[in-house]
C-alpha cells in the first residue's frame, strides 16, 4: 500500500526537499550543479561550481564484468565494476543533493569534493562509487560526516526512486527507497537528465525550470503519500512495470528526428545491444529496424496527409536524408512522397 503519513510520522525526505533542496535550487540553480565526466580535464572544462573542489585519485583494482544481484527490472545495476575501488559503471544516471557536510565521490580517476547544498549528476558511462563505503576521503573518513539525497529512474520500473544515505566516519548506512510512479514526474525527470547531459544551446534556462518543477512535484507526491517504501507492498500492478518495452517504444516514437541506432536505444534501456535486440524482437514481434522504419513512415504519412509540410521538413522531422526517405517511403506506401501527398490532398 502507499505510505500513509500522519502528524506524528512525517516522511523524512519532505523537510529535506522543502527546506533545503528546493530553496537551494531556486536561489542558485545551475550554479550549484555539475555533471561528472570520464576524465578530470573534461570535468574541469565545464567550469564546475566554485566551491566544488577536485583531487586526483587513480584506481588501484582491476575491472570486472559485473554479474551482481538483479535489483531493478530483473537487470544488473552495474555494467562493470572495480571492487577494490568500490567503483562501478551503472546502467542509469543518478542525481544527488548534498544535504549535510561534504561528500567525497571517487569518480573515474579523480575525486569530487561536493559541499553541502550542491547537486551532482553522475552521468552515463562514467564510473562512480558503488555505494558500499562512506562518501568520505582522506582525513574526512575519520572525523567528518555527510548525508546525501539520491534520485534515479531504472528503465522499465516506470518510477523515480529516491533515498538518503548517511556517512559518519567509517560507518555508512542507507534508508529505504521511496518509489514514485506518477508518469508526469518520470517524464520530467528523464527530460531533466537529458538536458543536463546534452548541454545544448540554451539548456541552462530549460534545465533550471524543468528541475524546479520536478522537485515540487516529487515533494507533493511525498506529502500526499503517493509512494511506497522498498520492502513494502504496493497496490499498483507489479506486472505493469516489469518490462521496459513500453518506455522504450515511447522513447523511439518521441525521438524519430535523432539517429536511432540499436546501440543508443539499448543504452537508454540500460541493456547490452545483443540482449536488447533479442528482447525487442520477442516483445514486439518486429526487429528493431523494422519498428523504427514503420514509426518513421507512419509519421511521414501523417505529415504529408495534412498537406502543410514540405518533404524536406518531413525528412528532418523523422531523421532521414532525402534519398533514404524516398526509398523507404516508396517501399512502405508503394508510391513516392510527392505522389502520396497529391493523392491524399485530392481525397480531402
Amino acid at each position: 500500500m502507499p505510505a500513509q503519513l500522519s502528524e506524528n510520522a512525517i516522511e523524512p525526505l519532505i523537510p529535506i526537499l522543502r527546506s533545503q533542496a528546493i530553496p537551494s535550487w531556486e536561489r542558485f540553480g545551475m550554479d550549484r550543479l555539475a555533471v561528472t565526466a570520464k576524465t578530470l580535464k573534461q570535468f574541469q572544462a565545464q567550469s564546475p561550481p566554485e566551491l566544488m573542489r577536485t583531487s586526483v585519485k587513480k584506481r588501484i583494482g582491476k575491472r570486472v564484468t559485473s554479474r551482481n544481484k538483479r535489483d531493478f527490472n530483473n537487470t544488473n545495476s552495474f555494467l562493470e565494476r572495480w571492487p577494490e575501488d568500490d567503483q562501478a559503471t551503472f546502467r542509469f544516471p543518478t542525481l544527488v543533493f548534498i544535504v549535510e557536510g561534504q561528500a567525497d565521490f571517487h569518480v573515474a580517476d579523480y575525486v569530487i569534493h561536493c559541499p553541502q547544498h550542491h547537486f551532482l549528476l553522475f552521468g552515463t558511462g562514467v564510473p562512480r562509487p558503488a555505494g558500499n563505503r562512506p562518501h568520505l576521503e582522506g582525513r574526512n573518513l575519520n572525523r567528518q560526516n555527510c548525508s546525501v539525497l539520491w534520485f534515479f529512474a531504472p528503465a522499465g520500473t516506470r518510477s523515480v526512486i529516491s533515498y538518503i544515505c548517511h556517512s559518519e566516519g567509517a560507518k555508512h548506512r542507507c534508508e529505504g527507497y521511496r518509489v514514485v510512479h506518477r508518469p508526469a514526474i518520470i517524464h520530467l525527470y528523464q527530460l531533466v537528465i537529458e538536458e543536463f547531459e546534452r548541454q545544448t544551446t540554451g539548456h541552462k534556462d530549460v534545465s533550471s525550470q524543468l528541475f524546479e518543477a520536478f522537485l515540487h512535484l516529487f515533494l507533493r507526491e511525498l506529502q500526499e503519500g503517493n509512494f511506497h517504501l522498498s520492502g513494502h507492498s504496493s497496490n499498483r500492478n507489479v506486472e505493469e512495470s516489469s518490462s521496459s518495452i513500453g518506455q522504450t517504444l515511447q522513447y523511439i516514437k518521441t525521438h524519430l528526428n535523432r539517429p536511432l541506432t540499436a546501440d543508443s536505444v539499448a543504452q537508454f534501456a540500460y541493456m547490452s545491444r545483443s540482449s536488447f535486440l533479442q528482447y525487442f524482437k520477442r516483445e514486439t514481434g518486429q526487429t528493431f529496424h523494422e519498428f523504427v522504419t514503420q514509426q518513421r513512415m507512419q509519421e511521414a504519412g501523417r505529415l504529408l496527409s495534412e498537406g502543410y509540410w514540405s518533404i524536406s521538413y518531413v525528412c528532418k522531422h523523422i531523421g532521414l536524408r532525402p534519398t533514404q526517405f524516398g526509398v523507404q517511403f516508396k517501399k512502405h506506401f508503394g508510391v513516392p512522397p510527392s505522389e502520396f501527398r497529391s493523392l491524399r490532398s485530392k481525397k480531402i
